[in-house]
């Protein structure tokens, strides 16, 4: 798989030689039509000089030599010009045409102008040479006689010196661009390895975090400002790991403690009668029957929390009568709930209701047997059922907001040095297990009268 900085150098590499091409032919072409002007403007200057030089001598039309040669227009020059009447017969050409008439030869594809403004034109010598051509009609000082009324001048220059200068100007565009271009890879890389460096060290700092040390978090105030982001919710992921590593040491001590007290008893109660017999009573054994049910309540208990969390528990959903369910739910714990002279105030508000029989009871039960245990003796209970809600509240002087957060926690208990017996601290974690699985939504509350509610929510 690619690398970051690989993919990275790719992009930057084609984005910044595509940037390197377009600047180059925009050079190019900005260069070009400067040296252009700048050609013309010359040619312009050595048509003008040609014009403000001639004049008529006792009635002959003279061009100075002196500007002539100054020019380019002699004999040696590199510059041509002829003058011809608007009826397109020669008038004049300069020496250097003369000497160079076989290569050069006459400007008869030159048009004549047809007014007085000057134009330049792009052609051809003869011979093929590329050149530039400058046309205007023009009239001599002193011609008081009007006899030189229609002359015209064609001043040509051969555009070698420009194309030699425009191959020049591509070649050093073109080396100088291969040469960046083949620079830029080597740059660009070493470049981003310097700005990789943090997401290198954050990875590093990442690698080091062990299990058994999910207490360590990641220095964000280092970081570039792209980084901060991910450290920060690496940083929340490392408090959730953190958090669930603990539940699960606590869950698996607590679980130990829960099943060592019923083996234990079970281990002592089997030693007494391995060792005295006559002390195996029919007591003896109910007591061991009720220890074993007591272990067996206990892992039917945690093989619904396992089915629930893989997703594997069954869910049938069938009519409900929820009067009925809640009225064989709340005789299930009337003799407890007498013994600790408890008071269940149930309010239902009829209507269909479709659950599972099974998950339903299971909530029921688990709810009303948490309240009718920790409930203060003498106090009431309150049971609010309905199609979408179930709340069960009971008074709860010794619990605090803090507790909250823990109470659907697996084997939590207020009492750290769990010494009530009969009570795992599973109930609310089914309770929350099987609503979920229903599809609903639990939640824990303390009222300010101190009571402790909690409420399940259906959906419609």
């Amino acid at each position: 798989m690619i690398s970051i900085r690989w993919r990275l150098t790719l992009l930057l590499c084609l984005a910044i030689g595509t940037l390197f091409i377009a600047t180059g032919i925009g050079v190019f072409v900005a260069m070009k039509e400067l040296l252009q002007s700048q050609f013309d403007e010359t040619l312009t200057a050595k048509a003008r000089a040609l014009i403000t030089a001639s004049e008529i001598d006792s009635g002959d039309f003279e061009i100075d030599l002196t500007v002539q040669d100054f020019a380019g227009f002699g004999k040696e020059g590199n510059d041509y010009f002829e003058i011809r009447r608007m009826s397109g017969k020669r008038f004049m050409r300069s020496p250097s045409l003369i000497s160079d008439q076989k290569d050069i030869g006459n400007f008869a594809d030159i048009k004549k102008p047809t007014d007085d403004e000057p134009r330049i034109r792009e052609g051809k010598f003869a011979n093929g040479k590329a050149a530039h051509f400058y046309v205007q009609r023009f009239y001599p000082k002193d011609d008081k006689k009007k006899l030189h009324q229609d002359l015209y001048l064609i001043v040509a220059s051969p555009t070698g010196s420009m194309d030699l200068q425009f191959a020049l100007l591509t070649t050093v565009l073109a080396i100088a661009g291969t040469a960046a271009l083949f620079l830029m890879v080597p740059i660009i890389r070493l470049g981003l390895g310097r700005g990789l460096k943090p997401l290198n060290q954050l990875a590093a700092d990442v690698g080091r975090i062990q299990p058994e040390k999910l207490d360590q978090r990641l220095e964000v105030k280092r970081l570039p400002a792209e980084l901060i982001p991910v450290a920060e919710r690496l940083n929340e992921w490392l408090g959730r790991l953190e958090a669930s590593f603990d539940r699960e040491r606590r869950f698996s001590s607590h679980a130990a403690h829960e099943l060592r007290t019923p083996l234990a008893e079970l281990k002592s109660m089997a030693e007494l009668g391995a060792m005295w017999p006559e002390e195996a009573t029919s007591e003896r054994c109910a007591e061991m029957v009720t220890v074993a049910n007591e272990l067996e309540a206990l892992l039917e208990k945690l093989s619904l929390l396992a089915r629930a969390d893989a997703g594997r528990q069954p869910v049938q959903r069938e009519p409900i009568d929820l009067e009925a369910t809640l009225a064989t739910a709340v005789s299930r714990v009337e003799a407890r709930a007498t013994q600790r002279r408890l008071r269940v105030d149930t309010r239902v508000s009829p209507g269909s209701f479709t659950s599972d029989p099974i998950l339903w009871s299971t909530i029921l039960q688990n709810l009303l047997g948490n309240a009718v245990s920790h409930a203060p003796e003498g106090s009431d209970i309150v049971v609010e059922a309905s199609p979408r809600n179930l709340a069960v509240s009971n008074p709860a002087p010794g619990l605090s907001e803090e507790d909250l957060d823990r109470l659907f926690e697996r084997f939590w208990r207020k009492d750290e040095s769990r010494s009530g017996y009969g009570h795992s601290g599973l109930g609310l974690s089914i309770v929350k297990a099987c609503v979920t699985l229903l599809g609903g939504e639990c939640r824990a509350s303390l009222t300010a009268d101190r009571r402790f509610r909690v409420e399940v929510t259906f959906p419609s």
